[in-house]
């Protein structure tokens, strides 16, 4: 299915820039889909800088509008086209943004607004189950990022990145298991950790390096299971089996919270940026191996499981195209 984008802007406490996506045919009222990214410097399509492009975001943008959904994706907060200062945004700042998204949608003639659904991805994951806590959404897509704090994520990822080193083979192995790299993860973790926690600007330098420690500040204090809990909606968990940045095992534990239906699939063979992974990424390896995905097609699984879920709970009835002979 064909579809039309325009450019948007969308009134948070700073203007946002955003894409909206609509299939060039549609139902008079239509249900809608905001993409929320992950960490880091992301624009709308999944790109950082013209080394580091998932294309993530305007995969997924196409690939719903194929299907007759409504999207919008958007830059974040002091990210390419929008306004304001990345490295002072806080989660809650990033919160307020996305829920002025939602509402953005909410208030466009062409949707119906109570069919408004959050993909969020990774750290979108669990803005989007923030949002959920005090939005009312039609439903909500939780991608490589489901029931789990950014906290535990970060631990899980200093836990593997430890392993990796005590496994990997050659002269990197070797050189960084001789300076005990491996042994320093944890602690150096801990030292900067506390010092986030016992400052109070929302900028602070570690290692001569400007640190966001308001985001950091938020994320430590946040529990993502208490807003599950207030999740009234349906909800649907992927992570890929080999996500090194995202735990999939903690998926199983998404019905004992929210109120609403739950559904959760770990797919095989995938990775953070919703890619196949034929070889299985380390700690050492997962940024060159997510810029050589940038431009594979989004998992044939995870689309699957996308269209299902959606086509279950939101069908769309497109007007009848008249053939006149």
């Amino acid at each position: 299915m064909k579809s039309i984008e325009k450019e948007v802007t969308i009134q948070s406490k700073v203007a946002l820039k955003g894409t909206l996506s609509q299939p060039e045919v549609r139902s008079e009222k239509s249900p809608a889909i905001l993409i929320i990214p992950g960490t880091g410097k992301l624009d709308r399509n999944g790109k950082v800088n013209k080394k580091l492009e998932v294309k993530l975001y305007r995969q997924l943008a196409e690939f719903l509008t194929s299907i007759g959904f409504i999207n919008l994706r958007y830059d974040k907060r002091g990210v390419a086209g929008s306004e304001g200062d990345y490295l002072t945004t806080g989660l809650w700042d990033i919160v307020d943004d996305a829920q002025a998204a939602v509402q953005f949608l909410k208030s466009l003639p062409e949707v119906d607004h109570k069919k408004v659904i959050v993909l969020g991805h990774s750290e979108g994951a669990m803005i989007g189950t923030a949002l959920a806590a005090r939005e009312e959404l039609g439903g909500l897509i939780l991608l490589a990022g489901a029931v789990e704090n950014l906290s535990e994520a970060m631990k899980r990822q200093r836990d593997i990145g430890t392993q990796d080193i005590l496994n990997a083979k050659g002269f990197q192995g070797m050189f960084l298991r001789l300076v005990g790299a491996h042994k320093k993860i944890e602690k150096q973790a801990q030292k900067s950790i506390e010092k986030i926690v016992n400052s109070t600007s929302d900028v602070i330098r570690m290692s001569f390096v400007k640190i966001n420690a308001k985001w950091l500040r938020e994320h430590f204090g946040y529990n993502v299971r208490e807003d599950l809990a207030k999740v009234t909606c349906p909800v649907l968990a992927i992570t890929g089996a080999r996500d090194i940045q995202a735990n999939p095992e903690v998926l199983k534990d998404l019905p004992m919270y929210v109120k609403g239906d739950a559904q959760y699939h770990i797919v095989e063979n995938m990775g953070h940026a919703c890619k196949m992974e034929t070889i299985p990424s380390t700690i050492l390896t997962a940024k060159k191996d997510m810029i050589a995905e940038g431009n594979l097609p989004i998992h044939p699984e995870l689309v699957q499981l996308l269209e299902t879920w959606l086509q279950n709970y939101f069908v769309i009835n497109l007007p009848e195209v008249r053939v006149i002979l």
